[in-house]
């Protein structure tokens, strides 16, 4: 999800969170785990990187070596020793059964059936789990983010901001005069224009980029490390990318809202209510425009040429 923590401190880690870690490239491996375990040798790199990790976790690092293997979690203040039991379980099964008992199958039998701390246990390989998480944060139609994780990541994004100072932006998005294209050309035309939009956005953002659909015909996307002339460039090259054309050669277009933090930014909330009141200016006065938000102060309209900060 390391060269520099940016994990939300423990006492702000969610389940979702960890779900989230799992998929993270730099995310601890049940074969990695399985190694450190010594089911395998150890690369020099891998060690490196698992002295990394332990340094930057600290008491975490046991949390997340059993959630890898489990995808339970268990608090800090537990997590070192009961890792400890294991691998002392481990030792033993292996001596009793003369090979070696590699550590998802002990780990999984400790707490099963020594310490009843999982009760009935299920065993899903590493892909169906990655699966099954990237399911639960995306959205069915369009392949985006979901409006949950779209909070999550977005007050996660935002205490970086006050924390470390880096940049955010955030763009809110409407697509235009939708119910009319429900009403005229009917709901699976309607599903056919989100699901497009969904390739657009997946297809024209950036890496970084953290694209979400927000509501029914609403949808968001968060910019790490991007200011606030930036984001409306973007916004605008999203406009023009995002225009999709009905049968009859009718165009939808979209209306959009842009906010980037700054002195005024407490939480979350202020950076979502300012490109929101972005987007509600668009949608008052025209339509298939952008307008960027300055702190609270709503800045003029943004074309494709002579871009300002507002």
């Amino acid at each position: 999800m390391t060269q520099q923590n940016n994990s939300p401190t423990c006492s702000e880690e969610t389940d979702a969170d960890r779900r989230r870690g799992i998929l993270a490239d730099n995310a601890l491996s049940l074969d990695l785990v399985s190694a450190l375990a010594g089911d395998r040798p150890l690369a020099k790199a891998e060690s490196g990187r698992l002295d990394n990790l332990k340094q930057c976790r600290g008491p975490r690092f046991y949390c997340d070596l059993l959630y890898s293997v489990t995808h339970q979690y268990f608090p800090p203040e537990t997590a070192e020793e009961l890792w400890g039991k294991v691998l002392l379980h481990k030792t033993a099964l292996s001596a009793i059964l003369g090979r070696n008992v590699r550590i998802a199958v002990a780990t999984l039998d400790y707490l099963s059936n020594i310490t009843d701390n999982m009760g009935a246990a299920t065993l899903v390989d590493e892909a169906n789990i990655e699966e099954i998480v990237g399911l639960s944060l995306r959205d069915g139609l369009t392949g985006l983010f979901n409006h949950t994780y779209f909070y999550q990541q977005i007050d996660f994004e935002v205490r970086r901001y006050l924390r470390y100072g880096t940049l955010v932006s955030l763009v809110l998005m409407d697509i235009d005069d939708f119910k009319m294209v429900n009403d005229t050309y009917g709901h699976r035309e309607g599903d056919r224009i989100l699901a497009a939009m969904g390739k657009t956005f997946i297809n024209v953002a950036r890496d970084s980029d953290i694209c979400c659909r927000y509501g029914g015909e609403e949808f968001a996307v968060i910019l790490p490390l991007t200011d606030i002339n930036e984001a409306g460039i973007i916004a605008n090259r999203l406009k023009t990318e995002l225009e999709e054309r009905l049968s009859d050669g009718r165009v939808v277009t979209v209306s959009i809202g842009v906010a980037a933090c700054g002195e005024k930014t407490r939480t979350y909330k202020d950076l979502v209510e300012r490109a929101d009141a972005g987007l509600y200016q668009v949608k008052r006065t025209g339509k298939n425009r952008v307008v960027v938000v300055a702190d609270g102060v709503i800045g003029a309209d943004l074309h494709a040429a002579g871009l300002s900060n507002p």
